[in-house]
């Protein structure tokens, strides 16, 4: 799934330009650190920090159009019956976008304060922003 998305990103950012295109590259940077943890048993400790959101929020905060990175609704996939992501079939890109980067931020404001909380399993929540930045590459490269 990884490197799949990895590459699917990497792929849309090059046919992308300007705001689209720093996003993009914002998104495969932290795929990349999400990676480390979930596939090669980095700490969620050493990577936290390196978690970007900049882009996300000056683009936010400009206006732009999440959606203009792909007008289209997410489609349905066969896939994607019987996964949690399921209901994001025929919702909005800037829907999943949002969603994304709104469990990034949680990890980076939460993660420090309760690395050692039962109450939090880091790991799963990491596994959920990488399916949904897998979901948003295959959505943009369809």
């Amino acid at each position: 799934m990884a490197g799949g998305a990895s590459k699917a990103l990497a792929a849309w950012r090059k046919k992308s330009t300007g705001d689209s295109r720093a996003l993009l590259n914002e998104l495969e940077n932290n795929l990349r650190y999400l990676d480390l943890v979930a596939e090669d048993d980095v700490s969620l400790t050493d990577v936290v920090g390196e978690l970007q959101i900049l882009e996300f929020d000056r683009l936010l905060a400009e206006g732009f159009n999440f959606n203009s990175l792909k007008k289209k609704k997410i489609a349905t996939m066969p896939s994607l019956n019987s996964t949690k992501l399921e209901p994001w079939q025929g919702r909005e890109t800037q829907e999943l976008i949002f969603s994304i980067y709104k469990k990034i931020k949680d990890i980076r404001v939460k993660y420090p304060h309760t690395s050692t909380s039962t109450k939090y399993r880091w790991s799963v929540r990491v596994h959920n922003i990488r399916k949904r930045i897998w979901l948003l590459a295959k959505h943009l490269n369809s």
